[in-house]
């Protein structure tokens, strides 16, 4: 099955660099004058639009125009210029994992895609790993993320915060056309990865139903690396398609959506060759395809009713399929082992039928006003996992399904199905006379494991007996704000956090009578848990913006899959179980400040500056050491201006990035990155009325760094890690027009 081929700078020096620099205006996008800054909303908060002058939390909130001025293609460039944010990439073969948010990530980061919850990732061995889709940028409206335990309003997954996405909707493309009809054209070019993009979307009226559809394709290779390697080579492709019908219907307007993407990817993973386990290897290649799919049925009800102002359903069919082969041929070594050829195939499918209703309801008694947000969730999730494998001997020509003492097919998850039912309240109590804003929260969780065992997990796991999960959850919330003028105020929150016990450690399947090591279920897995304490302030409006905070949050239980429990002294077995064995802290502070520098002098008139960083530090409290998942100290400055015509607009953004000093060695000698500091030059230019050019330079000094979040657990002596290394200077463009 062949395939296709194809100076880090002081962190001391930068950050006198970037004090020295501060009085200099800079900002990643235009300022808001003061009644606008009054009018932002935000809707990840508190599943409705609220004023950010009364949001108990730090939110993040990039929109479309800023997804198109920075380039932005995949979920990785579009936290470049956000601290605290990071997503980690596998530079071998599976490429972007899932967001991290203030050091936690996985699935203890909650995704949704227009309100709806995204799949999660699944990942078992060097040959299988799932990972998270993300809806294609050309079609996304805005994205936000909630940074922090927000169990409350959004359940099991967002201990950790959630990405919030919102995709184009019919009106918000006609809106930026002519006539009752629009047609925008995208098309893009990246020197990093060779890659190409287009996309095209329409939008139109048929009676009283507005239609959206799109597509979008993208092409690409490997990804450059400014190191002195040769990164693996690889091909993909990435199909998205979109439809959106809205129209009136009584009651409210209905929406129905239908939204699919497809990536392709075949790679030569030529790093691993004779290194480690792969010391024999003369070929390893990969065959990787990602679907992922998703039906919607949306309603948003207006008029007054006895128990609600105004509400919304959905109802929804998503799902992921992932399907990853691979092929390996090693050498004969004498004169034990012949020449042979292995070929693994791994499947995972996830899909879920949901149900969602939030309603809201302004109820005044006396001087007090309650803004009353409550809903109820319910899913139902089917979980299928299958790894299959069949052994050649190169010489006699011989078949057999026994690799390495595993008999395929075998799963390592038993077929589950995972019912969860959510309902939640949030208040937001007002005072008339106040300037005082109380929001307390509530949710209850009910949770149910229930794994099948077939013929392939029985004879896999003859001695497991799979187990499943009944259970109640609450997390509870509390907020406040006190808004000390129009533009200044301060806020605090408490928030409890949880998550469920997911399938694939409550039942991992693994026994292996070669090595003499057998996993088994735990049935008392508890579900992991947070309590964070957040302290901010918020100044709004112009010439200066600012949000700034300090957290703390601990976290309980952490769950971690396959923990050597020893010998069994009655059957001699190594046994493996996953437990709740970690206690961990979490605590930092971060600040974005964006300042209007025409209020210095009018000849600054269109210069704008931002300022924005995170500082975070971790604790594994059960052994004393550091959590390798927090991310070093960052700090973006950036300037920008645009011409008062808004016919172009220029921005030059330096990131910088602390050396990795905070790591737990303990049980290994890892490898810990240095600082660096990287500058990039943006180019924003609208041609003609219709016809808009962006333009990216990136890393224009050519520094050759590396990201922590992508090394951690890495030792230091790792041949493999200058791999990571992240490409130098790099170019991107992309066209718009607009019919």
């Amino acid at each position: 099955m062949p395939i296709s081929s194809r100076q880090p700078a002081p962190m001391r020096s930068v950050v006198a660099l970037l004090l020295g620099a501060a009085a200099v205006p800079a900002t990643g996008q235009p300022m808001r004058s003061a009644a606008e800054s009054d009018l932002e909303t935000i809707t990840v908060y508190a599943r409705r639009l609220t004023p950010i002058s009364r949001v108990a939390a730090t939110v993040t909130v990039i929109d479309q125009a800023r997804i198109e001025a920075t380039l932005a293609t995949d979920i990785r460039e579009l936290v470049r210029y956000e601290p605290g944010l990071s997503v980690r990439n596998d530079p071998f073969r599976f490429g972007l994992d899932t967001i991290s948010v203030r050091g936690l990530g996985g699935n203890r980061v909650a995704v949704e895609v227009d309100g709806i919850p995204a799949a999660g990732g699944f990942a078992v061995g060097s040959y299988a790993d799932s990972g998270r889709a993300f809806v294609d940028a050309s079609f996304v409206d805005r994205v936000e993320f909630l940074r922090g335990p927000a169990s409350s309003l959004y359940g099991s997954d967002a201990i950790g915060g959630v990405v919030a996405m919102t995709t184009l909707t019919p009106d918000r493309l006609l809106a930026q056309g002519a006539g009752g009809y629009t047609v925008r054209t995208e098309a893009g070019y990246d020197s990093e990865n060779e890659a190409w993009r287009a996309a095209v979307l329409a939008a139109g009226m048929i009676g009283t139903a507005n239609w959206l559809v799109g597509y979008s394709r993208r092409e690409g290779h490997e990804s450059d690396t400014a190191a002195g390697v040769t990164p693996n080579p690889s091909d993909f492709t990435d199909d998205s398609v979109m439809l959106k019908v809205t129209s009136d219907m009584p009651g409210g307007p209905l929406t129905l959506t239908a939204e699919a993407g497809r990536v392709q990817q075949s790679t030569d993973v030529n790093a691993f060759l004779g290194v480690g386990r792969f010391l024999n290897t003369t070929v390893l290649q990969g065959d990787d395809e990602m679907l992922r799919y998703r039906v919607s049925v949306q309603q948003a009800l207006i008029g007054l009713h006895a128990v609600f102002d105004s509400a919304d359903w959905s109802a929804y069919w998503q799902g992921t399929e992932t399907d990853q082969d691979t092929y390996e041929v090693r050498r004969a070594v004498p004169p034990r082992t012949p020449p042979v050829q292995l070929d693994r195939a791994f499947d995972y499918d996830e899909s879920t039928f949901g149900f969602e209703f939030t309603a809201l309801k302004a109820i005044e008694s006396g001087s007090v006003v309650h803004d009353v947000v409550y809903g109820i969730e319910a899913t139902r999730s089917e979980l299928e996992e299958l790894r299959d494998g069949l052994q050649t001997n190169l010489t006699t020509g011989a078949t057999t399904p026994t690799i390495l003492g595993e008999t395929f097919p075998l799963r390592d998850l038993p077929l589950s199905t995972v019912v969860a039912v959510g309902v939640f309240a949030q208040d937001e109590i007002r005072l008339a006379d106040s300037r005082w804003t109380l929001v307390p929260a509530l949710r209850v969780d009910y949770y149910d494991l229930a794994p099948q065992t077939d013929r392939i997990f029985r004879e896999d796991n003859p001695s497991t007996s799979p187990v499943g999960v009944d259970e109640l959850s609450f997390a509870p919330k509390l907020g406040a704000t006190y808004r000390i003028n129009d533009r200044f105020g301060v806020f605090f929150q408490y928030a409890h956090g949880f998550r469920s016990p997911p399938p694939e450690d409550v039942n991992i399947g693994l026994e292996i009578p070669l090595f003499n090591v057998r996993a088994i279920p735990n049935p008392n897995l508890q579900p992991e848990s947070s309590d964070g304490f957040e302290l901010g302030m918020r100044l709004s409006g112009a010439p200066v913006a600012l949000t700034a905070s300090v957290f703390d949050t601990e976290y309980s239980d952490f769950i971690e899959s396959k923990v050597n429990l020893g010998v069994d002294p009655a059957t001699g077995v190594t046994l493996f179980q996953s437990q709740n064995v970690a206690e961990a802290r979490i605590y930092g502070a971060e600040f974005d400040a964006r300042v209007d520098a025409s209020v210095w002098s009018h000849r600054l008139q269109g210069w704008t500056g931002r300022l924005a960083g995170s500082w975070l530090r971790g604790d594994d409290r059960t052994r004393d050491v550091p959590l390798n998942s927090i991310d070093p100290p960052r700090l973006v400055l950036s300037m920008r201006y645009d011409a008062p015509s808004a016919r172009w607009g220029s921005e030059l953004a330096m990131t910088a990035v602390e050396a990795q000093r905070d790591v737990d060695r303990s049980r290994a000698d890892l490898y810990r990155t240095e600082g660096f500091a990287t500058l990039d030059w943006l180019v924003n230019v609208s041609l003609s009325p219709r016809l808009r050019l962006n333009v990216g330079l990136f890393n224009l000094t050519d520094t050759e760094y590396i990201e922590w979040a992508d090394v951690r657990g890495r030792v230091a002596s790792d041949p493999l890690v200058p791999y990571y290394t992240r490409a130098g200077f790099n170019a991107s463009a992309s066209l718009r027009y607009d019919f």
